[in-house]
């Protein structure tokens, strides 16, 4: 019915059977047994003939204004389909952990919707662990997370790395030094991620601070890096964060640790290897512009 359709507004554009066939590229008795077919399907009658000019009945003015809207509408959703296809439109539902520099994440996104501004952004902040389970689920396409992750079923893209760095009090004793050292620290209670959450830094702690001579005093934190920063604005000892959060707190100071060699590092991940066109031209934005080129 929809070729049927298209072809009768035509018609009722021009009025005239043998100019609306020549815009139709059809045969006159082509478009005349189309207009039938269509008046048997909705069972009306939409025109009454005459040798010079074509007069619509009322049924058919009707007909014709709703068809207008309609066949809008039919053309539209048409290019939206084929828009989406080519991964021009569509949406695309990002996690991440609560840095939004690391692995370049918002730059990417700035260059992914300067190419293609019809796709839908959702940004959705998780831990971790609950952006390997959004991830597996289904209900995120990307993520930014932190590896290692005993995750095979992900496909992982190495996106950058930082260092650790400790966070302190602007007052305290060793804010005015540009560079600390770990033994300088071992009076103070180290606020560190969670060994459940990010085992590989906070054993990595542990032996650098052994290596220095001493057995740390640790406040784990189970949540976030800002709440860490917080733990140490108040007081409640020294925290150990990316660098990227450097300059995030106006009641710290952010110094590198001269013999802390701890790095958080940054991937970008799927769930297998996407087909989506939105999927795979997020990552392609991203591969480019980690690696310094242009994208396509």
């Amino acid at each position: 019915m929809l070729k049927y359709a298209q072809s009768f507004c035509v018609l009722v554009e021009e009025l005239h059977y043998s100019k609306a066939a020549a815009r139709l590229h059809l045969t006159q008795p082509a478009l005349t047994y189309q207009i039938k077919k269509l008046e048997e399907q909705i069972g009306c009658t939409l025109l009454r003939r005459s040798p010079h000019k074509v007069i619509l009945t009322e049924a058919g003015m009707i007909l014709a204004r709703e068809l207008s809207v309609a066949l809008n509408h039919v053309g539209r959703a048409v290019q939206m389909a084929q828009d989406a296809a080519r991964g021009d439109a569509g949406a695309l539902a990002i996690g991440y952990c609560e840095l939004p520099e690391a692995g370049g994440m918002t730059a990417i996104i700035r260059r992914y919707t300067e190419l293609y501004p019809g796709v839908d952004i959702t940004l959705l902040n998780l831990p971790t662990i609950e952006q390997v389970d959004a991830l597996t689920a289904g209900s995120i396409d990307v993520a930014f997370l932190h590896p290692p992750l005993n995750a095979p079923q992900l496909v992982m893209r190495p996106a950058g790395e930082e260092w650790v760095v400790a966070a302190l009090r602007a007052d305290h004793a060793l804010a005015s030094q540009p560079v600390l050292k770990l033994a300088e620290l071992m009076s103070e209670r180290l606020i560190v991620c969670a060994e459940e959450l990010g085992p590989i830094m906070y054993n990595s702690i542990l032996a650098a601070c052994g290596k220095a001579g001493f057995q740390p005093r640790l406040r784990e934190e189970m949540f976030r890096w800002h709440s860490m920063l917080d733990q140490a604005a108040s007081g409640l000892g020294v925290a150990f964060v990316p660098a990227s959060l450097a300059g995030t707190h106006p009641q710290l100071v952010f110094r590198p640790v001269e013999d802390l060699d701890v790095k958080l590092l940054t991937s970008i991940a799927t769930a297998g290897e996407p087909t989506r066109p939105a999927v795979v031209r997020f990552l392609a934005t991203a591969a480019s512009y980690l690696s310094g080129g242009t994208c396509l």
